[in-house]
């Protein structure tokens, strides 16, 4: 019985001693930041600016998603998955990664907007203004990626209570006004020294932001005032890499050619560009690649189409091509990280040019069961210089790039019907830099706008931009029905496909479709449904406020 007393007597103390200390001391986290006294000076704010970084790695099967989006197109394909599988259903990972990543970089954008003001007694005023201009664009990019793969989607802009929780769609038209006024306001505050291998963010990005916005909602005027502000500074912070071929590569880290790259560096292994689009001989897996209707787009070097150029012969078709095609696309019989990548099912051996002299050995690109389906093998972002075992590496995933701007700039002023020799000179810039003969002016609206939809084709390839593009221009549902084509398995065809006014082939008619490697599959696409990705089913199951895309 005293036992018990005494026991009761030291537990009560002990509430008594816990109660007294609850109302006097502060318990903060002692191994982490706290939120209630986080952003009190410069190195804080730094490290919530990164913080906002971090889930733009998102990665899908180790690949930055900004350059996995080409899967999802009629370039590309995925060994694993088919289009459809992966942005047209509502439970795939992808959708899923990319709507929980961006709403994450977005909660911190919202957290430093409303709490960078605890810092003002040690960081000046002028600071906290270019910080808060960080967050804003950064914010506005990810409204960028969320608006053009769901179209309406959650504006949050602060953040949330408990009771907010469940939050509806806004129009997307709300979120572009939005994008673009963030944009703008952001830029005054904002560095205009450009930084291509750094976490910068800078004048530059945030009008590149506004005009990819601008672009994919057909606000023409808008797109032409946020490129001409980066075309002004070209020679000073912008322009066009000299060498194409190096733009993806390790040399283009630094290049002014980059506005805004996603960074990596040589510890990062979790970018694993490489491990998966390399051939089998270089260590690759080869499970995303390039198609035959990629491949059959590129002009000759007289600027003529494959089926009109009388430059092309099936027999040697590599011969007489846009560089970019060799550059964008590693191509049978070429060198690759050094052996003979050649994919024909009969060249059971190839060449081994790492050795001296050089060998002979088993040719795994036409003979493995996994080797690339499609007969082909991404060259951009695989460099021959950073050949790692472990298949990591540490190139930048590019978002934004100048040629891009001046694309863009040339596809507004036209559809503006304000065809004029700026408009000309942007595309010619793009086509001189790689040997291609220029576009001759006198072209009405519809001639132009072809060029500058091809351009784009050939210039982006393998950068994660065409999805949208084919969905913006209302064609993915021409694109994206039917059989996707890989290249002949053995030898090479006779004849050629018809290729229409915009650069893509056209294989209803191609007498030798048959022979053309087809275990990449059929494609589907409905046009009523899949010009917008579902919203994740997760999401939907969370929130009974959100609403589905129609069709799913």
């Amino acid at each position: 019985m005293k036992t018990n007393k005494n026991i009761f007597s030291i537990v009560t103390l002990c509430i008594i001693l816990f109660a007294s200390c609850e109302s006097t001391l502060e318990k903060y986290p002692l191994n982490y930041p706290s939120t209630e006294t986080f952003l009190q000076n410069e190195n804080e704010i730094k490290m919530a600016i990164v913080g906002i970084h971090s889930p733009f790695y998102l990665l899908n099967d180790q690949i930055p998603f900004i350059i996995y989006f080409d899967t999802g197109s009629d370039i590309s394909a995925e060994r694993d998955h088919k289009p459809e599988q992966m942005y047209q259903n509502t439970t795939a990972g992808q959708l899923s990664g990319i709507w929980t990543n961006m709403y994450k970089s977005i909660n911190r954008c919202n957290f430093i907007l409303e709490n960078i003001e605890r810092a003002k007694d040690n960081v000046s005023s002028d600071k906290i203004e270019h910080y808060k201009a960080q967050a804003k664009v950064l914010r506005a990019y990810c409204y960028l990626l969320l608006t053009s793969m769901f179209g309406d989607v959650p504006l949050i802009d602060h953040t949330l209570t408990l009771e907010e929780a469940y939050v509806s769609r806004e129009a997307k038209s709300n979120i572009v006004d939005f994008i673009i006024s963030e944009c703008d306001d952001a830029a005054q505050y904002l560095q205009q020294t450009n930084e291509p291998n750094t976490m910068a963010i800078t004048k530059g990005f945030a009008w590149a932001v506004k005009a990819r916005t601008a672009l994919y909602n057909e606000r023409w005027s808008e797109v032409v005032n946020a490129c001409e502000k980066i075309m002004e500074l070209e020679g000073v912070e912008y322009d066009l890499e000299l060498n194409y071929g190096d733009i993806t590569m390790l040399k283009g880290k630094t290049s002014k050619e980059i506005i805004w790259a996603i960074q990596y560096n040589q510890d990062d292994k979790s970018q694993g560009i490489p491990s998966r689009m390399k051939s089998r001989l270089a260590g690759g897996y080869s499970n995303k690649m390039p198609v035959q209707a990629l491949v059959d787009s590129y002009e000759c070097i007289d600027g003529l189409s494959i089926d009109k150029s009388p430059l092309y012969d099936p027999q040697n078709p590599w011969k007489n091509r846009d560089p970019r095609l060799n550059q964008t696309i590693v191509l049978p019989g070429s060198i690759f990280f050094g052996y003979q990548f050649e994919t024909n099912k009969d060249s059971v051996k190839c060449w081994d040019y790492n050795k001296s002299p050089a060998i002979r050995i088993n040719n795994l690109d036409a003979t493995h069961a996994y080797a690339s389906f499609s007969g082909y093998c991404w060259r951009k972002y695989c460099d021959s210089l950073e050949y790692r075992t472990d298949g990591a590496s540490s190139i930048n995933a590019i978002a934004f790039r100048y040629a891009d701007i001046l694309l863009m700039y040339a596809e507004a002023k036209n559809e503006l019907n304000q065809l004029d020799a700026s408009a000309y000179e942007a595309i010619n810039k793009v086509r001189r830099r790689v040997g291609m003969p220029e576009i001759t002016s006198g072209k009405n609206q519809q001639e132009f706008r072809a060029a500058v939809r091809k351009e784009r084709k050939y210039e982006l390839a393998g950068e994660g931009l065409r999805l949208f593009d084919i969905r913006r221009w209302h064609i993915a549902d021409k694109l994206m029905n039917g059989t996707c084509y890989g290249r002949v398995p053995t030898g090479y065809p006779t004849s050629t496909p018809k290729i229409d006014e915009y650069g893509n082939p056209d294989y209803s008619n191609f007498a030798e479709k048959d022979k053309l490697g087809t275990k990449l599959g059929v494609r589907f696409f409905d046009p009523d449904r899949d010009y917008l990705s579902p919203i994740p089913s997760s999401e939907i199951q969370a929130n009974s406020n959100l609403t589905q895309n129609p069709g799913y």
